[in-house]
């Protein structure tokens, strides 16, 4: 196992981070959707619901397809910080999460946004 899965996988967050990018990776958003109902805190989910979410990732999975980490910057516990790249084009992404520190450690900021400079804008972010 490469060293930045183990940093993601170690921490309550990238384990959620994971578990979102397989489904949105997988183009599975039926099962993102449970997913999101799930996984992230109420009051996040009240400013932004789901739906509204869902179309921001459909949208970023048509412009950049597949996504998958190119660097960790930030690995703690609860709160992750990673550079995307996507399968189309050249865009690099900055993908932050915090979750809960009581279990089931659900997500309470999640946000996907293109690095100043690369590519093109993307408004899938939460």
């Amino acid at each position: 196992m490469s060293n930045s899965r183990q940093l993601i996988g170690a921490s309550k967050a990238g384990r959620r981070f994971i578990a979102q990018m397989r489904y949105y990776n997988e183009g599975d958003f039926r099962k993102l959707r449970g997913f999101m109902r799930s996984g992230y805190y109420d009051l996040v989910l009240m400013e932004n619901p789901v739906d509204r979410r869902l179309l921001d990732l459909k949208a970023a999975r048509r412009l950049h397809g597949r996504l998958k980490v190119a660097e960790v910057e930030l690995a703690e516990d609860y709160a992750i910080q990673l550079i995307l790249t996507g399968e189309k084009g050249d865009a690099r992404l900055r993908m932050q999460m915090k979750v809960n520190e009581s279990y089931p450690h659900q997500i309470t900021r999640y946000s996907l946004e293109p690095i100043e400079g690369d590519g093109e804008s993307c408004q899938a972010c939460g």
